[in-house]
């Protein structure tokens, strides 16, 4: 089987970077993620450090995080493709880590520290039984996710703090295992990225370093088709919902792209006039902030498809 390993870590989604691996349409490959960089090691507790040291990365820059593993082509890609991402098992590490550096999107820096400085915790991470081991007496269940999943802009280059039409650093819960992620193709092959596992995040990812930040594995396949004329934003469905995005500053303007882009689908492919799909969402639009600390930050708009008669 093929894998995108941690031996090349890109830092950016960037037309420019080199190619680390070739993939066909309809093949399974698998994504090994780098786990970030995380405190310094002389700052975790004694008895978890060596376990925490055996997956983190000295090399790793201290400005940059997000790292994507390589740089995928997809054989057959050319732009107006639209990129479908099957995301299958995730495998997380064994730890994890979460920061708050002292001020975010979520908590101001007018505030000082916060009123409460700088917090950072190593959490053991049971993976046989699902558990992240907050506390003694706290645990919390394991629902793993990519915060990044991108193809290479139409112009520029972005680091990977960013997000916006390619994809790149959603940090969409829905982004798991039975997800499909629809991404726009800008350049021949694509230039697929992937990273920034998380073991669990609640929304808002308000602390700005997880989440639990994690490493691991997760099998992924791809598809081509033509892209729909009227998405202009990445889309997810899974089984139970379809799903649009919207990444913007602020947070209402990423709400007003999620929701039109789901006007735009519902017309499209499911027979509603623009005010009809208004008025049928307001009575059953699911829609939150899913991270809100990037430099422009993440809405999601669902749809569960029992309404979608």
């Amino acid at each position: 089987m093929k894998t995108a390993t941690r031996e090349t870590l890109y830092y950016e989604h960037s037309p420019a970077n080199p190619v680390t691996l070739h993939v066909e349409p309809g093949e399974w490959f698998e994504v090994q993620t780098q786990m970030n960089r995380g405190p310094d090691a002389e700052l975790v507790p004694d008895d978890i450090r060596d376990l925490y040291n055996s997956y983190r990365s000295d090399s790793q820059p201290t400005d940059r995080g997000n790292a994507s593993s390589g740089c995928t082509y997809v054989e057959g890609a050319e732009p107006g493709h639209m990129l479908t991402v099957h995301i299958g098992e995730i495998k997380t590490h064994p730890v994890g880590w979460t920061r708050y550096g002292g001020s975010t999107g979520a908590m101001p820096g007018y505030l000082g520290p916060s009123n409460i400085g700088p917090q950072f915790r190593i959490c053991r991470i049971d993976v046989e039984n699902g558990q992240i081991i907050w506390n003694d007496k706290l645990s919390f269940p394991v629902e793993p996710m990519l915060g990044v999943v991108g193809v290479a802009p139409q112009r520029e280059a972005r680091h990977n703090g960013w997000a916006g039409q390619w994809g790149g650093n959603f940090d969409i819960q829905e982004v798991t295992t039975g997800a499909k992620l629809h991404l726009p193709v800008y350049h021949p092959g694509a230039l697929l990225h992937v990273g920034d596992m998380h073991a669990r995040q609640g929304d808002g990812e308000i602390c700005g370093g997880g989440g639990i930040e994690t490493g691991g594995s997760v099998m992924m396949k791809v598809e081509l088709s033509p892209m729909p004329q009227e998405m202009s934003w990445p889309r997810i469905e899974n089984d139970t919902h379809i799903m649009t995005t919207g990444i913007e500053k602020p947070a209402e303007d990423a709400f007003r792209i999620a929701l039109s882009e789901m006007i735009l689908w519902l017309e499209a492919d499911y027979g509603m006039t623009q005010g009809e799909a208004f008025i049928f969402l307001a009575q059953c639009l699911e829609a939150r902030v899913t991270q809100f600390v990037n430099p422009t930050y993440s809405y999601v708009c669902k749809v569960n498809r029992k309404y979608l008669v």
